[in-house]
Order: C-alpha cells, then structure tokens, then sequence
C-alpha cells in the first residue's frame, strides 16, 4: 500500500488577491512607477519604469535602452496593453535582453492585483513584473482643509513653505514654518491618494445636515490644478483621505 499526503493551501496569486480585496487600496492605475521584479528577478538597477495617464489610457516608460510608448485598458483586475512602440537606441546585450523581457511581459499580460505601494502584473496566474509608485517631494502641491459651523471656523493651509491657520470669520491667519520633515510626512501620508477621485469619494456619515458636526471640505492643488472633495463631516472623512486630514490637523494643532 502506498499512501500520499499532500498539503494544499492558497497560491501567492490567490494571497495577493485576497489582501487587496481586504483592504481599501484602489484599483486603478495613474502616474508613475518603478519595475522593481521582472520574472521574479530584480531589475532594480537598470531603473525600469512605466507610466499611465488614465485621462487618455496611454503608457509610456523606460524599459532598459530605449523609451516605450503605448496605449492600455484596465477595468478592476484586468489588464491589456495595445501596440507597444519604442525609440531605436542601440545598447550593450544587457540592457538589450531586459528590454526585451519586458516588453514581452506587456503582450502577455492579462491581470493586475494592487497592493498599497503599487501592483503586481500576471500572466493568468504566473507573476510577470512587480512595481511601486513613484514617490516624489512635490512643491508644486498644497492642502486646504476647512471646517464651518455656528462654533467652529477653521481654515488650514499648507505648503512646503508654510503652515497657516485662521480660527475665526475676520480673524488673520497665523502662520508657521513646515520643516522638511513634517513636509514629507504629510506627502507620505497622501501618497496613496487619487486625487483625480477625491471629488467622488462619498462622506460616510451625515451629521452636518442637521447641526450635528461641522461641515468639512479638502482642497489640493497640483501645478495650480485643484482637486476638492464633496463636503463631509468633520471629524470623519472618508477612509481614502483619513490619514491625509489627520496629518493636517495635527499640523495645525499647536497653532495659536
């Protein structure tokens, strides 16, 4: 008599999946990314990277000798790349062979699974790349946080440069230094926000209607673009933007 035990569990496809249908990471594809793997090998030095304007489904990048350009579709976890061209720099083997690995890896793609630094891309189950956004020290960005009600007045401004607070109706705004370092904790905590999607996010509760919570907005400004959330409750923003209001309003709360 032969007897085989097998031990079956969850395929790191189906671990993938699940953490992201767990989480509130969105499943959608907007600005740039470093290629950190490419068939499970690191392909970090050779400075590989993609990028998505959802706007008009167009990809470009750097894909080891020579730029790419291209157009793409997405919907939830699908995927597909159309025709991929590139410029015609000729480059050492190398550089070369990742180059044509990865674009390889743009016709055979079929899946994405978002994670919260970037994603990961499949072939069917089989893991062609994985890449994390960009992460850049914008100072071309600012925040405006406001809070109205018949007892409370708040309006927050922050950039680079500086920390405003103004705490009543004809009062002055008083202003601060931002250090570097609570700059970039700010930027770190927005990192994950689409701010093309902020102006779709519904509040999750309703109090402001009827006097029970101040009424609460956000603004970000990019490149003199601005980006405004629908009103919301203060004290309980959505979750896509919670951290980012928790960080402004500890910014200011030392703020006389």
């Amino acid at each position: 008599m032969v007897v085989l035990r097998c031990c079956w569990g969850p395929s790191n496809h189906q671990l993938m999946l699940d953490s992201q249908n767990q989480s509130s990471v969105l499943k959608d594809l907007n600005g740039k990314y470093n290629i950190l793997k490419l068939n499970n090998e690191d392909v970090s030095s050779y400075n590989l990277n993609i990028n998505f304007k959802k706007e008009m489904q167009q990809v470009s990048g750097f894909s080891g000798c020579n730029r790419f350009f291209g157009s793409y579709s997405q919907s939830e976890n699908k995927l597909s790349f159309g025709q991929i061209g590139s410029t015609k720099m000729l480059c050492v083997d190398e550089k070369s062979n990742i180059e044509i690995v990865l674009l390889k890896a743009f016709q055979k793609a079929n899946s994405i699974i978002f994670n919260g630094n970037g994603f990961s891309m499949f072939q069917n189950k089989k893991l062609l790349l994985i890449a994390d956004k960009e992460e850049t020290i914008n100072k071309n960005i600012s925040f405006e946080y406001s809070a109205f009600s018949r007892n409370l007045f708040q309006v927050i401004k922050v950039n680079s440069k500086s920390i405003s607070v103004q705490k009543a109706r004809k009062g002055n705004l008083t202003r601060i230094t931002c250090t570097k370092e609570q700059w970039e904790k700010l930027l770190n905590s927005c990192k994950h926000v689409n701010f093309d999607n902020i102006s779709n996010l519904k509040a999750p509760s309703e109090k402001r209607f009827f006097d029970g919570a101040a009424i609460a907005k956000l603004k970000v400004i990019v490149d003199g673009k601005t980006y405004e959330t629908p009103s919301f409750d203060h004290g309980n923003p959505h979750p896509d933007i919670a951290n980012l209001v928790k960080e402004i309003l500890s910014l200011a709360q030392n703020i006389e």
